[in-house]
């Protein structure tokens, strides 16, 4: 939703999950020597900061399965900002629960991979992994990308790197487009976010592409939460408990919008 609105002809331009930067994670994965892997995402990189029109700033939202990566990326590309978007766990773990069979199989193969990135340090042994149900393994891979997120943000600081939680984008997207474009410096005045905010990014299904407004996410959303209540609440509970263990924050860091 983020990169389609910032996604404005002479101005900035966006590309969702390109494939060649999983590809470099799939070399990671496979056993590369780093520095071929730092040499692949480096030449990924350069490719992906040429715009398809002159001046216009070049908006990458990757795959999360790019998240170990993320500070490899950011030190090739010293001049670059990152945004940290995530839903909250609660409206999380309802979006996980409400796309049902399939999305709960992508949360545990979202955590094989972070595993073999050996990007899971909550203590958990393998063997209590296996023990988790579909919903406390999708809170622990949100609860690992937070812990690392925060760390990666305070070693380079809100200059360079600050969080967005989705909620608030969809409640007030203008103040969203105008905080985005200042953290990644484009020239966007009160028209333009104006027209941003009341248009397709926010008024459309990014997949269907049919009339969807935060109203219909909302009652979508509250249907899943009646649901799957139950389950929802005892997760959010145990997560707590692992995040207070863990010292790790549920909110982002260095957040662009409050409360």
């Amino acid at each position: 939703m983020l990169v389609r609105a910032l996604d404005r002809t002479g101005t900035a331009m966006g590309l969702s999950e390109p494939v060649i930067l999983n590809d470099v994670v799939g070399m990671r994965r496979r056993g590369a020597d780093p520095r071929a892997v730092a040499r692949a995402a480096d030449a990924a990189t350069r490719l992906l900061t040429r715009p398809f029109g002159p001046g216009e700033a070049v908006i990458v939202k990757p795959s999360n399965v790019i998240n170990p990566l993320a500070e490899l990326l950011l030190a090739l590309r010293p001049q670059a900002r990152g945004l940290f978007l995530y839903a909250p766990l609660e409206t999380f773990l309802i979006s996980v629960a409400r796309k049902g069979l399939g999305c709960r199989l992508w949360a545990r193969e979202l955590l094989e991979g972070q595993l073999r990135d050996g990007f899971i340090q909550l203590g958990f042994a393998p063997e209590e992994l296996f023990r988790q149900t579909d919903l406390q393994v999708a809170a622990v891979g949100w609860l690992a990308q937070h812990a690392h997120f925060a760390q990666l943000a305070h070693k380079l600081g809100p200059q360079r790197l600050r969080s967005l939680d989705a909620d608030r984008m969809t409640a007030r997207p203008a103040e969203a487009i105008a905080a985005a474009a200042a953290q990644f410096g484009l020239n966007l005045d009160g028209a333009a976010i104006g027209t941003i905010a009341s248009g397709p990014a926010f008024t459309r299904h990014s997949k269907s592409g049919a009339a969807f407004t935060p109203e219909d996410r909302r009652a979508e959303y509250a249907r899943a939460r009646t649901a799957y209540g139950d389950e929802i609440d005892k997760v959010l509970e145990w997560a707590g408990v692992v995040a207070e263990n863990a010292g790790i924050a549920m909110e982002g860091p260095f957040p662009l919008l409050q409360e």
